[in-house]
């Protein structure tokens, strides 16, 4: 079961192992966090959070390949058949909005080649799902995951203060948090969690 906070710059994935937790929150510790940044003193290794620079590229083509890819060789480390993917934001426009949709479009045609289920959630939904407020800002967000992980002094892991204002990779690492929580529900919501696409047609 996994959550993608997909971008260009700073790409974000959890996975939830199977677990019995009767709960829409699963700890974070119980997680493992992925993601990419440029930046070497981002980069962090725990128990649960695994941070890495990416790869160099010639081309945006080759560049949007070398994310996907990254992508798929994290799931198949957690044997991962569904992920739960932020839709596109409506305040995209622009040249960004086709980098976005053309980063986007490969990841999926790389999962759907390996079999890997996709739901799509609104970023207002996954607001929604933590917050109780579709309009959340990146602060708000992270006040959430403090309240649902008060053990985990996330922006201090980074070198942070804890009132400092919230930006990547933290914020990224929230957000694909929240989606891997709204995946999960949503999976039990249907009786198919953890189920690959083959299993399901036999359901």
């Amino acid at each position: 079961m996994c959550g993608i906070d997909y971008s260009i710059r700073s790409p974000s994935l959890c996975v939830i192992p199977y677990n019995e937790l009767d709960d829409a929150v699963i700890p974070i510790e119980q997680c493992h966090l992925y993601y990419l940044t440029n930046t070497k003193s981002h980069i962090i290794e725990t128990d649960f959070i695994h941070g890495d620079s990416f790869n160099g590229w010639k081309t945006d083509e080759e560049r949007y390949a070398s994310i996907a890819d990254w992508v798929l060789q994290c799931l198949k480390k957690h044997d991962c058949v569904s992920v739960g993917l932020e839709g596109y934001s409506f305040g995209s426009k622009g040249s960004a909005l086709f980098q976005i949709a053309e980063n986007t479009g490969l990841l999926k045609y790389f999962l759907s080649t390996s079999s890997i289920a996709v739901n799509t959630f609104s970023p207002s939904s996954i607001k929604k799902f933590a917050t109780n407020n579709g309009r959340s800002d990146k602060n708000q967000m992270y006040h959430a995951f403090c309240v649902d992980n008060p053990q985990t002094k996330l922006m201090s892991m980074f070198g942070r203060n804890e009132t400092d204002k919230v930006k990547s990779p933290v914020s990224d690492l929230v957000d694909s948090y929240y989606i891997a929580l709204s995946q999960r529900v949503e999976a039990c919501r249907d009786n198919t969690i953890y189920l690959s696409p083959q299993q399901k047609e036999k359901e």
